[in-house]
C-alpha cells in the first residue's frame, strides 16, 4: 500500500506538468506533447520510450530557455529515471528542476516528493527524506491541496513505521489526522489509511489491544466500500496482532479472510484476463472474416486461444491445490498452537488462583500483626526499649502487605476490573504523604529522598487519587531499593496549559545501579526483575507491570531512561483539570465522640480495631457475626458500622441489607480481605457505602471516622 501511494503523488504531478501550461508557442506545444507522451509510456510500463520522449522534451525546453518549461521537462525526466530505479540520475534532474526556482506548484511538489521517495528507501537517510516531504507540504498547504498534504504526511509516517521508529512517525500521523475531516467524504480510502497507520503505530508500541481497535475501524471502512486489495493487507495485519495477543483462533479466522480476499482479487484479475482474451479473439475473428482469411488461420487462432485458456485453467487448479496444502499446514500448526495456548492458560490460571487465595488468607492475620505492632509503637515504655525491633517488624509487615496487595492488584489488572475514580485532589498533600511514607525505607538504604515541585504547579486537580498514589509509591519504592547511599529525586513540573487543562510531568530519578537494555525488555513482565544482588530480595516483580497499566488507564505512557552504573529515570505526563480556582474548601474534621459498631469474627482483629478506635477517642461495641450486629443495632444508637463480609451464622452482606433497609442514613463501611473489584457491585446493592481492604491502620480508621462526621453534619 505504501508504494501505491507514492505513485499516486507522482501521477498527480504528471497531470500538473502537462496541463498547467499557459504560454502559447510552437515550442511550448511541442514540449507539452512530448511530456504527455512520456507520461503515457511510463504509465504503460514502456520506460524506454518514456525516456526518449522526456529527453526530447528537455532538449526543446532548453532551446526555448524558459525556466518554468525547463523545470517541468526535468521533472518528467527525473520521474522516468526513478521508475527504472536509476536513482542517481533521478536525484540529479529533480535538483535541476528545483534550481530553476520557479513558482510552479507541480514542479516543486513533484521534485520534493520524488527526492523524498528516493531517500526514504534507506533508514540512514530517513530524516533527509522527511525534510523533503515537509518542504512539499508547505506548497500543498499554501495551495489548499489538502489531499496532497494528507498523502505526504501519510508517506512520512509510513516511512518511519517501515523502519520500526513509531515515535518519529506519530507526529505525522497526528498531522494527517487533522486534515482527515476535510477530505474523508471525498474518498473512504483516506480514513482507512489513517486507521491502518494508527494500528501499525500502536502495534509497534506493543499496545496490541489499541492496535486492534484501529485495525477494526479500517476493516469496517474497507468492507463497507468493498476495497478488496486493502482488505487483503488489513486481514493479514489483524491476524498478526491476534497472534501477538496469543488469540490463535482469531488469528486463524483473520488469516482465512486474508486468503479469501486474495483469491477474490486474483479471480477479478483472472476474469479481466479471460475477457481480454475473448475480446481479442472476437476482434481477430471479425478481421479475418472481413479480409476473407483462410479457415486454417481461424483454426490456428482458436487453438491459440484455447491453449491460453487451458494454461489459465491449469494455473488456477495448481494455485488452488497449493492453497489447500498451505491451509492444511496452517490447520496443523494452529492445532498445536491452540493446545499449547490452552495448556499455558490452564497453568497460568491455576497459578493465579493459588496466589490470589493465599493473598486473601494472608490479609486477615496481617491485620492483627500490623495493628498490634502499631499499638506497641505508640506505647512509650515499650518503644523506648524496643524501638528498632518494632520499627523493623512494622517495616516487614508493611512489605508483606505490599506483596499481598500487588498479587491481588495484578489479578484485577489482568481481568480489566480497574477503572478511573476521579475526585478533587490536593496534589501537594498527596505528594507529601507518598514521599513521607517512604522515608523509613530511604533511611534504611542510607539514601536521600527529595521532593521538587515547580512553583507553577497548582494545588487542586481532578485526579484518580488512589491510582496516582499507587504509581508514585511503587516507582519511588523501586528506585530506593536499587539505590544504596545515593539520591532518589521526585520531580513534578507543569509542561503546558490549554484552557483549564494542564499537562503535568511526574519524574522519579535515582543514582542507583541502572538497568541494561536486556533488562529493560523484561522488567514490565509479571514476576520478572532486573539482575539482583546475591542474598538480596527486591520483591516479586509485580510493581512495574502494575504501574505501566495504571498509567495507561490514566491516559499516559511510562517512559524509561537508564544507564548502567549511573541510575534510572521513570516519567509520565498526565492531562489534569485544574480545580484551584474552584471555591470549594477542603472540609475540616469536627471533634465529636462517635459510637461505632465493629462486626468482626476474628478475635485478634476485634482487639486491634477496638484499640485503634479507642486511641482516637471514640467508643466501640463488638459483634462476632451479622446476627449479633443486627441485635446490637436494634438496642443501641451507632454513628458508624465497620462490617466484615465473610463471617459465620450471617455474613456481612446479609446483615448490611437488613440494617440499611431500616435506616438508609446509617453509614456502613465494609472491611474485607477480598479484592474490592470482586465485591463492589454486591456491596453497593445492599447499602454498604464504602469498601476498605484489610489490613487497616490508625490513619485509615481516622479518615473513615472524619468522613462519617462530615457525612452526618
Amino acid at each position: 500500500m505504501k508504494n501505491k501511494l507514492l505513485i499516486i503523488i507522482l501521477l498527480c504531478c504528471y497531470d500538473g506538468l502537462v496541463y498547467c501550461q499557459t504560454v502559447n508557442s510552437e515550442v511550448v506545444d511541442s514540449v507539452t506533447v512530448l511530456l504527455s507522451l512520456s507520461k503515457d509510456e511510463n504509465i504503460s510500463g514502456n520506460y524506454k520510450e518514456g525516456l526518449q520522449y522526456a529527453t526530447s522534451a528537455v532538449q526543446y525546453a532548453n532551446q526555448y530557455k524558459d525556466k518554468s518549461l525547463q523545470a517541468k521537462a526535468y521533472v518528467s525526466l527525473a520521474n522516468t529515471y526513478q521508475a527504472i530505479k536509476d536513482y542517481a540520475d533521478a536525484k540529479k534532474y529533480y535538483n535541476l528542476a528545483l534550481d530553476k526556482n520557479t513558482d510552479d506548484y507541480f514542479v516543486n511538489v513533484a521534485s520534493l516528493n520524488g527526492l523524498g521517495n528516493i531517500y526514504s528507501m534507506d533508514i540512514a537517510t530517513a530524516d533527509t527524506a522527511a525534510a523533503f516531504f515537509e518542504r512539499s507540504i508547505d506548497y500543498t498547504l499554501e495551495a489548499g491541496n489538502t489531499e496532497h498534504s494528507f498523502y505526504t504526511y501519510y508517506n512520512i509516517a509510513g516511512m518511519y513505521l517501515n523502519f520500526k521508529d513509531p515515535d518519529k512517525a506519530y507526529p505525522y500521523i497526528l498531522e494527517a489526522n487533522k486534515l482527515l475531516p476535510t477530505i474523508q467524504e471525498e474518498d473512504p480510502i483516506y480514513a482507512l489509511l489513517q486507521q491502518l497507520n494508527l494500528a501499525i503505530y500502536y502495534n509497534q508500541k506493543e499496545n496490541h489491544r489499541l492496535a486492534l481497535t484501529y485495525i477494526d475501524k479500517a476493516l469496517e471502512i474497507g468492507e463497507e466500500h468493498t476495497l478488496t486489495r486493502e482488505l487483503i493487507d488489513i486481514y493479514d495485519f489483524k491476524s498478526e496482532i491476534h497472534q501477538e495477543l496469543g488469540e490463535y483462533d482469531l488469528a486463524l479466522d483473520n488469516l482465512r479472510q486474508h486468503f479469501y480476499y486474495k483469491d477474490l482479487d486474483f479471480n477479478e484479475v483472472k476474469n479481466l484476463q479471460i475477457e481480454q482474451v475473448e475480446a481479442n479473439f472476437k476482434v481477430k475473428e471479425f478481421q479475418q472474416k472481413a479480409e476473407a482469411s483462410r479457415l486454417k488461420t481461424n483454426l490456428i487462432t482458436i487453438i491459440g486461444v484455447g491453449t491460453l485458456l487451458f494454461i489459465i485453467i491449469c494455473f488456477l487448479i495448481f494455485y488452488n491445490y497449493k492453497r489447500r496444502l498451505s491451509f492444511i499446514k496452517l490447520e496443523k500448526k494452529n492445532q498445536a498452537l491452540v493446545q499449547a495456548k490452552n495448556e499455558a492458560e490452564k497453568a497460568n490460571k491455576v497459578k493465579s488462583e493459588l496466589l490470589v487465595n493465599i493473598s486473601h488468607d494472608l490479609r486477615t492475620p496481617l491485620y492483627g500483626v500490623l495493628g498490634i505492632t502499631e499499638m506497641l509503637i505508640e506505647n512509650s515504655p515499650v518503644i523506648d526499649s524496643q524501638k528498632e525491633l518494632l520499627n523493623s517488624l512494622k517495616f516487614s509487615g508493611d512489605h508483606l502487605k505490599s506483596v499481598v496487595d500487588n498479587i491481588l492488584k495484578i489479578e484485577e489488572v489482568e481481568t480489566n476490573k480497574t477503572s478511573l475514580q476521579l475526585s478533587r485532589v490536593n496534589l501537594y498533600t498527596l505528594l507529601d504523604n507518598v514521599v513521607g511514607s517512604l522515608d523509613y525505607l530511604a533511611n534504611q538504604q542510607e539514601t536521600v529522598l527529595q521532593l521538587n515541585i515547580s512553583q507553577n504547579v497548582s494545588s487542586y486537580y481532578l485526579l484518580d487519587k488512589s491510582s496516582l498514589s499507587e504509581v508514585l509509591e511503587k516507582l519511588i519504592d523501586n528506585a530506593i531499593k536499587y539505590t544504596k547511599q545515593g539520591v532518589v529525586s521526585v520531580s513534578v513540573e507543569l509542561l503546558k496549559k490549554r484552557r483549564n487543562k494542564e499537562y503535568i510531568k511526574f519524574q522519579v530519578s535515582d543514582t542507583g545501579k541502572g538497568i541494561s537494555k536486556e533488562e529493560l525488555s523484561v522488567i514490565f513482565e509479571n514476576f520478572k526483575q532486573g539482575t539482583i544482588e546475591q542474598n538480596v530480595s527486591y520483591g516479586i516483580g509485580l510493581g512495574l507491570p502494575i504501574v505501566k497499566y495504571l498509567i495507561q488507564i490514566m491516559g499516559s505512557e511510562l517512559m524509561v531512561e537508564s544507564t548502567v552504573g549511573q541510575g534510572s529515570q521513570f516519567s509520565f505526563t498526565l492531562e489534569c483539570e485544574n480545580l484551584s480556582n474552584n471555591l470549594i474548601i477542603d472540609p475540616i474534621s469536627q471533634t465529636k465522640n462517635l459510637h461505632i459498631l465493629v462486626v468482626e469474627d476474628n478475635k485478634i482483629n476485634q482487639l486491634v480495631t477496638q484499640k485503634l478506635i479507642s486511641s482516637l477517642g471514640h467508643s466501640c461495641t463488638i459483634a462476632a457475626n451479622g446476627e449479633e450486629a443486627i441485635n446490637e443495632y436494634n438496642k443501641t444508637h451507632f454513628d458508624l458500622i465497620l462490617m466484615d463480609l465473610n463471617m459465620p451464622v450471617m455474613n456481612g452482606f446479609e446483615a448490611s441489607e437488613v440494617i440499611s433497609r431500616e435506616n438508609k442514613n446509617i453509614p456502613i463501611i465494609a472491611l474485607t480481605a477480598l479484592e474490592i473489584s470482586e465485591v463492589k457491585e454486591r456491596c453497593h446493592s445492599v447499602g454498604i457505602c464504602t469498601i476498605i481492604n484489610k489490613p487497616v491502620d490508625k490513619t485509615t480508621i481516622e479518615k473513615i471516622i472524619d468522613k462519617t462526621v462530615l457525612y452526618k453534619n
